[in-house]
């Protein structure tokens, strides 16, 4: 025969299986009114761009940069900077521009450095540094 001692053991005992049934009601409940997210729609867009030309254009296949001894620039006898200016806005500007014409008539970009011999070796890396700034990489040197 059962005490009273016996079914307050019994009692005493925690069920999860009803607080399990709540907790899947309640995601199953978040899960289906959560909002999704809606993915980007793509929009088709043209924007302007540089054409490209299919057949070459007559350009210069090379420019030509002298570098004097008092520190000026000359690219194919136009003076560029001041002697002075060791970035050479002007010049990386006209470079730049150099290359994407280039690129656009589907030629190579390419600059010859005529140093004169009294230059100073800091201009000489001064146009280099320009030219790489305007991303031309075909650079070639006549020391006469």
């Amino acid at each position: 025969m059962r005490t009273k001692r016996d079914l307050f053991a019994e009692e005493e005992g925690f069920s999860l299986d009803s607080m399990l049934d709540i907790v899947f009601l309640l995601l199953i409940y978040f899960m289906v009114t959560a909002a999704f997210v809606k993915e980007e729609a793509d929009i088709s867009m043209s924007l302007p761009s540089r054409v490209e030309q299919d057949e070459p254009l007559d350009m210069p296949e090379e420019q030509v940069l002298d570098i004097l001894g008092d520190g000026t620039i000359l690219l194919n006898g136009q003076p560029f900077d001041t002697p002075t200016s060791p970035d050479m806005p002007q010049l990386t500007r006209t470079l730049t521009r150099f290359r994407q014409a280039a690129a656009d008539a589907q030629v190579p970009a390419f600059i010859v450095v005529q140093p004169e011999d009294d230059a100073r070796h800091q201009r000489i890396i001064d146009v280099l540094n320009a030219c790489a700034v305007a991303k031309i990489s075909l650079v070639s040197f006549n020391l006469e």
